[in-house]
C-alpha cells in the first residue's frame, strides 16, 4: 500500500487561482489557466507555464511563466507547437467571456544571479517572479582569464527559462445576447490549419489560423455547445450539446454526417457532456471516439463510450456509478483515456482499445476535476519526465492544485500456452543433449 500521497498522484504545483483548463503545450510544457472571474475578491485571473521534471522519486512542476487576463477568467483554452517552422513557434488561445484571444508564446532564457532571502522576496513581488540579471564586474574577474571562464561556465548553469505570453488576436466567438454570451470551448486541429469554437449560441465556428480569419458558421445545436474536437485527419468534428445531441460533421462544407446514438438504461435521459477523438494506437487501426454521458437522475450510473470511427456506432461503454464524470482526455499515443468525476475529485485512466481500468485514483483532489491532458507517453522525453512511466496524466481542480499522476510499466507477461511450450522445448532439448552426451 502506497502513502496517502502516492495514492493522490504528484503534488506538481499549486496556482493561486480556481483552474478550470490545462492543456499540454511541450513534450515537457503545460499551461493551466481560470481565475476568480470580474468579481472583486482580490482572486486573480490569467494562466501560468510550467516546465515538467523528475526528482527520482516524484514529478515536478516549476513555473516559468504567468500571464494575467485582467478582470477576466479564462475558462477554456487550447494550444499548438508549429514544429514545422524553424523556431517551432507556440500559440496559445484562451477564453475569456464571448473571445479567443490568441497569445503567441516566447521562450526565453535569463541568466540568474545569486541573491539574499531578502531578495528573493523582493523579486516574488515582481511580475511573473522575474529575476534581475547582473553581469561579471571586473573586480570579480581579477583579470585572471581561468576565474573569468569559470564564472561564464557558472552563468551559463544558471540559465533559467521564462515563457512570455505576447497577446495577438482577439475575436468575438459567440452572438448571443450580450448578458448570455460566452464561449464553452475551442479547439485546434491538428496540423494547426483550423481553429473551432463553441458556444452558449449553439454554432460552431469555424476559423483559419493562425490569422483567425473567419471560415464558416454551422448552426450545431439547439442550445449551447458543450464540447467539440477535430478528428486526427481534420476532415470531421463532433460536437456534444446541452440539447443532449452529439453529431459528427465535414469540416470542409460543415455538413451533418451523423448523429451519434445510443440506447440508455430504463430509456433515461441523457446528457452527452465530452468527447474527444483519439489516434490508433498502430496496428493498422483506425482512429477512436470518446464520449462521457451522465444521467438526468443522480440515482443512474455516468458512462465513457467508445465509438467507431467508420459507422459511429457505440463499440463499448462502462458504466461509472461513483459521481458524475466532469471531464475526458485521451493520450497522444492513442494507448490511454482517462475520466475526472464530479464528486469526490477521483481520476481513472483506462486502456482506449478495450476501456480495461488501469489506475484509480480516489480523492486526488477536494473538489471536482475541471480539467485532464496526458504528457506524451510516445516520446523519450516524456517517458524521462514521467519516471520511466507507461504515461502520466495531468489533473487540475478549482481546489488551485496540479498533480501528476503515472502509470507504472506494464510488466511484459507471456500467455499461459506459451510458458507452456517453452518448457516442453527446454525439456526436449535437454533430453536430447543427455542422449547425445551418453549419459
Amino acid at each position: 500500500m502506497g502513502s496517502v500521497q502516492e495514492m493522490r498522484g504528484d503534488p506538481a504545483a499549486k496556482v493561486n487561482f480556481p483552474l478550470y483548463a490545462v492543456e499540454m503545450l511541450t513534450d515537457r510544457h503545460f499551461v493551466v489557466a481560470g481565475g476568480g472571474g470580474a468579481a472583486k475578491t482580490g482572486v486573480s485571473n490569467g494562466f501560468a507555464t510550467y516546465q515538467l521534471t523528475f526528482n527520482g522519486e516524484h514529478c515536478v512542476a516549476t513555473q516559468v511563466g504567468k500571464h494575467d487576463t485582467g478582470s477576466r477568467a479564462v475558462m477554456n483554452c487550447t494550444s499548438y507547437e508549429d514544429t514545422q517552422s524553424k523556431c517551432k513557434k507556440l500559440y496559445f488561445v484562451a477564453g475569456l467571456d464571448d473571445h479567443s484571444q490568441l497569445y503567441y508564446i516566447n521562450k526565453k532564457f535569463e541568466v540568474a544571479r545569486s541573491y539574499s532571502y531578502s531578495d528573493q522576496n523582493e523579486n516574488e513581488k515582481s511580475p511573473d517572479n522575474a529575476v534581475r540579471k547582473r553581469k561579471p564586474s571586473e573586480k570579480e574577474n581579477d583579470g585572471d582569464p581561468n576565474k573569468s571562464d569559470s564564472l561564464r561556465k557558472g552563468l551559463l548553469s544558471q540559465r533559467r527559462l521564462r515563457m512570455i505570453a505576447h497577446p495577438l488576436d482577439s475575436i468575438k466567438t459567440d452572438m448571443s445576447p450580450a448578458e448570455e454570451s460566452f464561449q464553452k470551448v475551442v479547439r485546434i486541429s491538428s496540423n494547426g490549419k483550423f481553429m473551432a469554437t463553441g458556444g452558449c449560441d449553439g454554432f460552431i465556428r469555424l476559423w483559419q489560423f493562425p490569422t483567425l480569419k473567419p471560415l464558416r458558421d454551422i448552426k450545431a445545436h439547439e442550445k449551447e455547445v458543450d464540447d467539440m474536437d477535430f478528428s486526427p485527419d481534420c476532415q470531421k468534428i463532433v460536437s456534444v450539446s446541452k440539447d443532449g445531441c452529439a453529431f459528427v460533421w465535414n469540416s470542409k462544407d460543415g455538413n451533418k454526417l451523423c448523429q451519434l446514438e445510443w440506447s440508455p438504461p430504463e430509456n433515461a435521459k441523457y446528457l452527452f457532456k465530452r468527447c474527444r477523438f483519439s489516434v490508433s494506437d498502430g496496428g493498422g487501426q483506425r482512429p477512436r471516439l470518446f464520449t462521457i454521458t451522465n444521467p438526468m437522475k443522480s440515482k443512474l450510473p455516468s458512462f465513457l463510450q467508445l465509438w467507431d470511427t467508420s459507422s459511429f456506432l457505440l463499440i463499448k461503454s462502462v458504466a461509472y456509478n461513483s459521481s458524475p464524470i466532469s471531464a475526458l482526455a485521451t493520450s497522444p499515443c492513442g494507448k490511454f483515456v482517462a475520466i475526472g468525476s464530479m464528486f469526490g475529485g477521483c481520476v481513472d485512466i483506462y486502456t482506449a482499445f478495450n476501456l480495461k481500468l488501469v489506475k484509480h485514483v480516489e480523492n486526488a483532489h477536494s473538489n471536482f476535476i475541471t480539467g485532464l491532458a496526458f504528457v506524451p507517453c510516445n516520446t523519450e522525453v516524456g517517458q524521462n519526465i514521467t519516471g520511466l512511466s507507461d504515461g502520466a496524466v495531468i489533473s487540475i481542480s478549482v481546489d488551485n492544485q496540479v498533480r501528476i499522476h503515472r502509470i507504472p510499466q506494464r510488466r511484459c507477461s507471456l500467455p499461459l500456452w506459451v510458458a507452456l511450450l517453452f518448457i516442453v522445448v527446454v525439456v526436449c532439448l535437454a533430453f536430447a543433449l543427455c542422449s547425445y552426451l551418453g549419459l
